[in-house]
């Protein structure tokens, strides 16, 4: 359904209406004809029309994120504009004795826990019951069937609007956003945005959070756990990456030192990075201020990243998400159907020089599969 509005056609979708960009008339030669003028307005309209039903194609965007996942990384799937399935993931050493040793203490708590509740449900007698309301949840709404296909609708449109949202939170956290992933140091100051041009067609993320960390060390590991654990899952348009800090600042030289002057790869690591939109706002070497001897300041921190303005709630547009241009998708749809061809069982015709996979003859050519003739002897004979 459409109506009519002053900056353009407004279109009935999921959840509310949908805006549809404003199609001018301008810059068409009035020299032309009218038939000529009306077909350009009626192209403008219709291109119009196709990129909006294009941008909010529910189905589409789900098939075009399913092609371009990265099902066997260490975290999951990942779309393949984002990581290298090959060298991005992993933990270090510190990272996982910290995790192993918080996994033993939440255990024994929660088998005291369950004590403690078999305990008090022995003590506990629940004689209240609820049955009598229970006519309440069967009487339909007043008004007969008119209010019930109203309800009805409602909660068609409300169930579609949460697929879409549902689409749009999985999708980001595909590619980074509201989640803490380990990257390989070649390549992490890059895929946080730095050193991007500002005239590149890929923007970079509007808000990182790049803690460089050093293997050994228990302060890294606390911080890492607290961004992946606490701060990743509220903030969702916000990045947040790790990766060895020496290697980083040594594998990425040039870029280090134009972008990051302050940190040396021998005495401030482990360090916390607060980039926005390519720009290294805040730094903090040795996580100054942030920590004690051996775990850090959760509180510190946050407060840290919130004044520095990159924890993020919403994520960036769908159709922002993935730098993967329609014109490479193309390629890689060829590529992929060139190699389930490749993979064809040849057909055996007897000539090394042919890559057939279908049963055929080679006239004039013969060898024990064949003997190169169009009509067979026994045909002649009879």
């Amino acid at each position: 359904m459409m109506s009519s509005s002053s900056g353009g056609a407004t279109w009935e979708g999921l959840g509310g209406p949908v805006g549809m960009k404003e199609v001018t008339t301008g810059g068409i030669d009035p020299t032309l004809d009218s038939c000529c003028q009306r077909e350009i307005e009626s192209n403008r309209y219709r291109s119009a029309l196709d990129e909006t039903l294009r941008r909010h194609d529910v189905t589409l965007m789900a098939e075009r994120r399913r092609r371009h996942l990265i099902p066997d990384l260490t975290w999951g799937t990942g779309c393949r504009c984002c990581y290298d399935p090959n060298n991005d993931g992993g933990e270090y050493y510190a990272l996982m004795e910290l995790r192993e040793q918080l996994a033993k203490e939440t255990k024994l708590e929660q088998q005291q826990d369950s004590d403690d509740n078999e305990q008090e449900k022995d003590n506990y007698d629940d004689s209240d019951s609820d049955d009598e309301f229970d006519y309440l949840l069967e009487d339909d709404l007043p008004g007969g069937d008119i209010n019930n296909n109203i309800l009805a609708d409602m909660e068609e449109r409300r169930r579609a609007e949460l697929e879409l949202e549902l689409l749009h939170r999985e999708a980001a956290l595909q590619h980074g956003y509201g989640a803490h992933r380990q990257l390989h140091p070649a390549r992490v100051l890059k895929a946080a945005g730095l050193g991007s041009s500002p005239k590149s067609a890929i923007p970079p993320p509007p808000a990182v959070v790049l803690h460089l960390f050093d293997d050994d060390s228990t302060k890294s590991a606390s911080l890492d756990l607290f961004l992946e654990t606490k701060l990743a899952s509220s903030n969702r348009g916000t990045k947040f990456l790790r990766c060895a800090g020496k290697s980083a600042l040594l594998l990425n030289a040039d870029l280090a030192k134009h972008i990051l002057p302050n940190l040396r790869p021998t005495n401030d690591i482990p360090a916390l990075i607060a980039i926005r939109d390519g720009n290294v706002v805040s730094s903090c070497p040795r996580l100054q201020g942030l920590s004690d001897e051996e775990y850090i300041d959760e509180r510190a921190v946050e407060e840290w990243l919130h004044h520095a303005g990159v924890l993020l709630e919403r994520p960036p547009l769908l159709e922002e998400l993935c730098t993967i241009r329609p014109e490479e998708l193309a390629l890689y749809d060829m590529s992929q159907e060139q190699q389930q061809h490749s993979q064809e069982p040849r057909y055996d015709c007897g000539n090394p020089m042919c890559h057939k996979t279908f049963p055929h003859d080679h006239v004039g050519m013969k060898n024990e599969q064949q003997d190169g003739l169009v009509v067979q002897e026994e045909q002649i004979l009879c």
